[in-house]
């Protein structure tokens, strides 16, 4: 047993003694704690705050370099040195949380700068354990993709992760609202343990496999619980939390042919440009696409679903044409600046650009999954080379062209000649030696199926050769379990 001599409280312990939440007399080189329980003595590194040689990655850097005289100044200020000291065990933990701030944290949002919240949440991730793993755990995933991680480790991290989600599930019980006096959480620990179960994404994007709609189930039950589908967030980790919640939503229904899991009356689904977008964190600026072109996804996507339901059913779709007509109006507005052929696209932000990506991509779905227009058709074949123009303007690690994947993996289908698949392959290598997403090949290898069976199906033309196309890829998609975002 531990001797009841009494030492004043130490700062700098060995990291035996910090678990153990004991005092260390921090005698060198083993602490008498340490010896008397033959235990193995470590100290932790010092962390400096200096600019450190970036990491030498393959084709990889942050994609907003800070000059040596900024350094860290954004967390530096906000996050002690005592504090980033004494929450991590090994000095691993403490570069991969570095390296969180550097190198991930950029490549998140569509556009980088010193208001992302993606990066000021390694600050909040210090006092919450939840968040703390969940950083680490997507930090070394992402390391892992550029050969500077072990898959033990990031397998251990995963866990380590899930298990601290599901210890905060559980006290919810099966509570459909959170009241302060009957939790034995706050709700800052509430919505803190919502931003890791909303940045589950992040973590499935990085791996080979893995199903993002369990996250994002838990992700709809503690929303409705904390109230948040129809009141504004009050602070910006929240506003952060259902901003990418939001899209992350209407992406992901677009992909499997379904409904997007929020209400209808969710807040972000009510169009208010200079509510989301026109504000910090900016919801343009966060995913790229504009919010109330988002809302008119949200549209779509509902419409589609309800055109399936009726053709099945061998029901007239004339008013719900109607309502794509409308739809299709709506969409021409909001974009009217897209509109002129003769604007010189190369002068704009690449931030620009990929809500114009954006813009087009919502007309190829209203064309394919609506109008039910053929792949090979004068129309869809414009709007894919339109895309496929506009998406060239986008050098890889451009910045925003990290919220690409999903306008150019829709488009990308769409491609029939040898020509324009050459230019999808050739752009999916370069996006993927950057990115490193493995999800990123899963959506190559589907759409690379896609071609292959329309090739086939268009080999022996008969009448039903769209729709068994469209039926083939709606199979797809339902059973796929692809995510990126």
């Amino acid at each position: 047993m531990f001797s009841g001599e009494r030492f004043s409280r130490s700062r700098t312990g060995c990291l035996q003694c910090r678990h153990k939440h004991r005092k260390c007399d921090e005698k060198q080189p083993t602490c008498t704690f340490c010896i008397t329980n033959q235990q193995k003595c470590e100290y932790p590194s010092a962390l400096r705050w200096v600019q450190r040689e970036q990491p030498k990655l393959s084709r990889h850097k942050s994609r907003r370099q800070r000059s040596p005289e900024e350094g860290w100044s954004d967390v530096r200020g906000q996050a002690p040195l005592i504090l980033v000291n004494a929450v991590f065990q090994s000095a691993d933990e403490q570069s991969a949380w570095e390296y969180y701030i550097r190198l991930v944290s950029s490549n998140v949002p569509a556009l980088d700068g010193p208001d992302n919240p993606y990066r000021q949440l390694s600050v909040t991730a210090l006092s919450s354990p939840v968040l703390r793993e969940t950083i680490l755990c997507i930090s070394t995933e992402h390391m892992l993709n550029f050969g500077l991680g072990s898959v033990s480790v990031a397998a251990e991290r995963q866990r380590q992760m899930l298990r601290s989600i599901a210890q905060g599930l559980r006290t919810l019980d099966n509570r459909t609202s959170i009241s302060l006096e009957e939790s034995v959480m706050s709700v800052e620990n509430y919505e803190a343990l919502l931003a890791a179960i909303i940045l589950q994404g992040v973590v499935v994007a990085q791996t080979e496999d893995g199903a993002v709609e369990p996250h994002v189930k838990c992700a709809v039950f503690l929303i409705r619980a904390l109230g948040l589908f129809r009141q504004e967030p009050r602070t910006p980790l929240v506003r952060m939390c259902v901003q990418r919640f939001a899209m992350v939503d209407v992406m992901l229904a677009i992909s499997r042919q379904r409904r997007p899991f929020a209400p209808i009356d969710f807040i972000l689904y009510q169009p208010d440009e200079s509510r989301w977008d026109r504000t910090e964190p900016s919801f343009l600026k966060m995913t790229g696409c504009p919010q109330p072109l988002m809302c008119l996804l949200v549209q779509l996507s509902h419409l589609a679903c309800d055109v399936d339901d009726r053709l099945e059913s061998g029901k007239p779709i004339s008013d719900l044409l109607m309502e794509a007509f409308k739809l299709e109006t709506e969409i021409r507005a909001l974009g009217s600046q897209y509109n002129d052929t003769t604007a010189d696209r190369s002068k704009w932000s690449y931030l620009e650009i990929l809500a114009e990506c954006f813009y087009w991509t919502a007309h190829i779905l209203l064309a394919r999954r609506i109008f039910r227009d053929e792949t090979r058709s004068i129309r869809v074949q414009h709007l894919a080379w339109t895309c496929f123009r506009l998406m060239d303007l986008l050098p890889t690690g451009c910045g925003p062209d990290s919220s690409l994947p999903q306008p150019f993996y829709l488009a990308a289908r769409e491609a029939v000649t040898e020509e324009d698949r050459s230019w999808v392959r050739r752009k999916h290598e370069a996006m993927v030696g950057y990115y490193r997403e493995l999800q990123r090949n899963a959506a190559m290898r589907l759409t690379e199926t896609i071609w292959a069976e329309d090739d086939r199906l268009n080999r022996h033309q008969s009448k039903d050769t769209q729709k068994l196309h469209d039926r083939f890829i709606r199979q797809l998609d339902r059973h796929s379990c692809l995510f990126i975002f």
